[in-house]
């Protein structure tokens, strides 16, 4: 049953992060809606200080044209200001909901072997105080402070996820990259260029350009 003010949203979870985020939060004994709107409540408001541009249409299309097949439907409780204030920042920015979502709880469970896969630098240090129960609120109340230290106070704007399959199981989640400014766009299209040359083959802009002439 929902408090007033409350509201239950549905969100499409990847199936192997939501088991892995159901296990660790069975494992600390913490309530997922209680915690993840919390946590949300101060992420959008990072979002929106570092986010000060739009993504341009063809960054959300790209986004949008890669979706993850192998999902489950979960349905937290969640302030409806705090959805209010999100559905508004997401439009505002041209963000998927999605995506947004997925950053948040990837790099919840992200162990240290993806962080450097996926080539984010991080803060390695641990400065604990005495009270064990401060340091554990200060990491749960800001999970991403290792990032965001290193990386010029930079969470969403860091294009880190390839547009190609992760593993294997052929996976993509390119999905999982939230705000893609003009710069970098440029730079992740002018390196698939530079692969279509270099193994002589037309790359897609060119086939695109001479369907449309």
């Amino acid at each position: 049953m929902t408090k007033p003010g409350q509201r239950r949203i549905m969100i499409q979870v990847w199936t192997p992060l939501l088991k892995a985020i159901k296990r660790d939060f069975k494992a600390l004994h913490i309530g997922f809606d209680a915690y993840l709107n919390e946590l949300l409540t101060q992420e959008i408001e990072h979002l929106e200080n570092e986010v000060t541009f739009r993504n341009s249409d063809e960054v959300r299309k790209r986004i949008e044209s890669r979706p993850i097949l192998d999902k489950k439907k979960i349905t937290p409780t969640l302030d409806e200001g705090l959805i209010a204030h999100m559905n508004e920042v997401l439009t505002r920015t041209n963000i998927p909901r999605e995506s947004f979502f997925h950053r948040v709880l990837f790099f919840l469970v992200a162990r240290e072997e993806h962080l450097h896969i996926l080539k984010i630098d991080y803060d390695k240090r641990s400065d604990n105080s005495a009270k064990p129960l401060d340091d554990a609120w200060g990491f749960l109340h800001d999970p991403f402070f290792p990032i965001r230290s290193r990386n010029d106070n930079c969470f969403y704007t860091i294009p880190c996820f390839p547009d190609k399959p992760i593993d294997r199981s052929g996976v993509n989640l390119f999905s999982f990259n939230t705000a893609i400014s003009d710069e970098y766009w440029k730079l992740m299209n002018s390196e698939l260029e530079d692969l279509f040359v270099t193994l002589g083959l037309e790359s897609p802009n060119s086939q695109n350009q001479g369907i449309s002439n």
